[in-house]
């Protein structure tokens, strides 16, 4: 696996766009984007973050919410609205998350702007709604998200595997305690995007903590790890520590083996 500006077709490109835990300020909250069309979690903001990967924010095909968690969502509004009102109209965007998704987002949508302008962001984004629920697979514009439950202090709390054809599959934790579900998604993943909360000692409210990690990185040698929704950073041994706006090309497995 590389950090590099370059794109090839045989390559995922896994763009961090936030990488800090919800309070410290280590970095923007919890977002990141599979090439330039499908985004995890909308925390950040997406909608200035986006542009300066190089990314316009009409290109999303997808967004996908892990879980209700603020840090992980209250961005959705802003970022409706930039699609909605600025640069090229794009029609169609699919939402997609846990059972109560659809109806979450239009609670923050009427929350942050009132129903009229909801009506007009829903008016000229045609928005599609997609339901994920554990074992559950969906493809969408090409992109394969797959689904398991996962343990955390707010639920239904989900994480995802995401694949474009026969392309690495890159795995996203959530928020999430040691669980089969998270196992599950580790065990199916070419490289994991996984929270590290805590550093030196266990983390409250459902989190995992660094040394969780070093044991699941022994655990699955097969599978790189990216360490996010960071309070601090430092090293980790087998680890790629994310920060804001860290960009991997993601090697296919059958064009060169492992993600390098």
């Amino acid at each position: 696996m590389a950090e590099t500006d370059s794109r090839r077709g045989d390559t995922t490109r896994l763009t961090v766009i936030g990488s800090g835990d919800a309070f410290t300020g280590c970095g923007c909250n919890a977002a990141y984007l599979v090439d330039d069309r499908v985004l995890i979690d909308c925390g950040a903001p997406v909608q200035v973050m986006l542009p300066r990967a190089g990314v316009a924010v009409a290109s999303l095909d997808l967004v996908v919410i892990t879980h209700f968690h603020a840090d992980h969502t209250y961005m959705l509004p802003m970022l409706l609205g930039a699609r909605a009102f600025v640069g090229e109209l794009r029609p169609g965007l699919t939402i997609g998350g846990p059972p109560g998704t659809r109806e979450y987002v239009l609670r923050l949508l009427t929350t942050g702007y009132g129903h009229h302008l909801v009506g007009l962001i829903e008016e000229r984004l045609r928005p599609r709604w997609l339901l994920l629920q554990d074992a559950v697979s969906e493809t969408v514009a090409g992109y394969t998200v797959g689904a398991h439950a996962v343990l955390h202090s707010t639920g239904p709390s989900l994480a995802y595997t995401v694949q474009r054809g026969e392309g690495p599959v890159i795995g996203f934790s959530g928020d999430s305690a040691l669980c089969a579900g998270l196992r599950r998604t580790i065990a199916t993943s070419d490289l994991m995007v996984c929270e590290c909360t805590g550093w030196d000692a266990p983390a409250e409210g459902g989190h995992l903590w660094r040394g969780e990690l070093e044991e699941l990185i022994a655990a699955y040698p097969a599978t790189r790890f990216v360490l996010s929704h960071l309070r601090t950073r430092g090293t980790v041994p087998g680890a790629i520590i994310a920060h804001d706006l860290l960009a991997l090309d993601v090697a296919a497995p059958q064009a060169s083996g492992p993600p390098r």
